[in-house]
């Protein structure tokens, strides 16, 4: 059953998407907020995770290894941003360089893997889609990533009135053409006031929520296209994991015909 859940007001850490409530096996999200000259530490057990700046500029330690500057965008509207992967294992520590915003993703893992800094030149943004369900990706650790185990990461920015995650897909059983993974959205509007829709299921049937600011959506089962209302930017970090890295889904048939007019549309534009 997939699930809504929100980020909290205050400050410091707090702890949101937590593995074995829910019916989560797989995803785990801490949200961080530090004022400048503050910091926070921690130490992974048989986790690998990856420490996304949000919004403010940070020194990330993992081990033996410091990441000074890490970040620095105002906002997730004001480009890609840093990101820090920390194997399993790893002490942390975080410190603030200014008011800061940290997103700590964390999955299961049994590999020992390097830590790795991923900067925003090393981002691939991809434009996808056409007309209202176009869509602005930035994949930091795509599928096929040799970054981490069991973890794909990026960031959605859907302009107003459009759609993301259209074609629907869906990721919840294992056949020749799909793979079960779990995935969580971080949702930033902009402007905070604004509205978004998630189409999820619940129980097997599907439901609409109003998304606002701070909201965490879980996608367990089911389809689950994204909108922003006129006059709303959705923007929303993305985290898929599962036992297989393997980005295998299924798209619904329903909307079969979205290849055809993406192909269509584009050979009209060109």
């Amino acid at each position: 059953m997939s699930l809504m859940l929100k980020v909290g007001p205050e400050s410091g850490h707090q702890k949101v998407v937590e593995r074995g409530k829910n019916g989560i096996r797989w995803l785990g999200l801490d949200i961080v907020r530090l004022a400048a000259g503050e910091t926070w530490k921690t130490k992974l057990a048989d986790e690998e995770a990856a420490l996304v700046v949000v919004s403010g500029k940070c020194t990330i330690r993992v081990g033996k290894e410091t990441f000074e500057g890490v970040g620095g965008r105002a906002d997730m509207f004001a480009g890609p941003t840093s990101l820090v992967y920390a194997p399993r294992q790893s002490e942390i520590e975080i410190k603030a360089e200014s008011k800061l915003e940290l997103a700590f993703a964390h999955v299961p893992c049994e590999k020992d893997m390097p830590v790795k800094l991923v900067t925003p030149d090393q981002v691939k943004l991809v434009s996808a889609g056409m007309a209202n369900w176009r869509r602005d990706i930035r994949l930091y650790l795509p599928p096929g990533s040799a970054i981490g185990q069991r973890m794909i990461i990026g960031e959605t920015i859907n302009p107003p009135g459009n759609w993301s995650g259209i074609p629907p897909h869906k990721h919840d059983e294992h056949s020749a053409i799909e793979n079960v993974l779990e995935e969580f959205y971080l949702f930033k509007l902009k402007p905070a006031t604004g509205d978004g829709v998630q189409l999820m299921m619940q129980n097997g049937q599907p439901t609409a929520h109003v998304v606002r600011n701070d909201d965490v959506g879980v996608l367990l089962d089911g389809y689950h296209p994204t909108g922003a209302l006129p006059g709303t930017t959705v923007g929303y970090l993305w985290l898929l994991s599962g036992d297989s890295k393997a980005y295998d889904i299924t798209t619904d048939p329903r909307y079969a015909w979205v290849a055809a007019t993406e192909a269509v549309l584009k050979e009209m534009k060109a």
